[in-house]
């Protein structure tokens, strides 16, 4: 189905995949097009240890559902997929951008894990202008080494750098989607500085290191994720104004981030939410 204002309807014609997601063999299991009402079905044997996807394309893009798994012991789920026309003009903006420093490693340097939230508040995916061009992309730090893409909503492919710059060859669906880069900090660097290229009104800040200070107006509250106090910073960022970073006195520790980053990002990501529909 596509959403168009408050309502929906239905979509013939889309051609719809079964994609079977198993540690041998993955991959597509059978597609057809879906019939005058958007209706499809498939056959699928019940086996608890499978998961199944089902995605649809439309206009070029390919829409995912929620993943599921078919039980002896009960009802097949019904599955919709929501696909959306698209647009090389519809707005969207960067609602988010949350960073995840680590304390130094036995060598200096500092994991950091930085999340950009996207939010495309309208009902049609926003597209490319022109073939072979990103859709958003941003400035990275000046002295960020090791970078990489993250665990983003997007494919990994679809995170590309090129010297300072971090850009998304993807089309952004209506509504969140995150964007993961990951890099180091080189060893002993009392301060660090990232790039701003955009007002961003939600800003979070957290890690293990209580020696560390975030400069330009944030303030200090505390959380605790899995069970770990973590310090936390909160603010928003202004287009121009770099995000400082200040390390002071910090001893090693064993927390690497990628082990606890998908946590840290889930809360982050819900504070994200919450904040924009408080706004909103």
């Amino acid at each position: 189905m596509r959403v168009i204002g408050s309502d929906t309807q239905s979509v013939a014609g889309a051609r719809v995949t079964l994609h079977r997601v198993t540690p041998k063999n993955p991959g597509a299991v059978d597609s057809l097009f879906s019939d005058a009402g958007g209706r499809f079905g498939f056959r699928i044997a019940p086996d608890s240890g499978v998961v199944y996807l089902v995605s649809a394309r439309w206009a070029g893009i390919e829409y995912f559902a929620t993943p599921f798994v078919v039980h002896v012991d009960s009802p097949p789920p019904a599955v919709t997929v929501v696909v959306s026309d698209t647009s090389s003009t519809t707005p969207f903006r960067l609602v988010a951008r949350h960073l995840i420093v680590s304390t130094p490693s036995p060598d200096g340097t500092r994991d950091v894990v930085e999340l950009y939230v996207l939010e495309n508040a309208g009902a049609v995916t926003r597209v490319s202008a022109q073939a072979g061009q990103p859709t958003w992309r941003a400035h990275l730090p000046r002295f960020a080494v090791n970078v990489r893409p993250g665990n983003s909503d997007f494919s990994a492919d679809a995170v590309k750098f090129a010297g300072d710059l971090v850009a998304l060859f993807a089309a952004i669906p209506p509504g969140q989607r995150d964007v993961e880069v990951d890099y180091e900090i080189p060893p002993n660097s009392p301060r660090f500085e990232l790039p701003v290229d955009e007002d961003v009104p939600i800003s979070n800040v957290v890690s293990a290191d209580k020696g560390l200070r975030v400069a330009g107006g944030f303030t200090r509250s505390d959380t605790v994720i899995d069970n770990k106090p973590y310090a936390r910073w909160q603010g928003s960022l202004a287009a121009g104004k770099p995000l400082v970073l200040e390390f002071g006195a910090s001893g090693n520790s064993n927390w690497v981030v990628p082990v606890l980053a998908g946590a840290m990002a889930l809360v982050l990501v819900g504070v994200t939410i919450r904040a924009v529909r408080k706004a909103g």
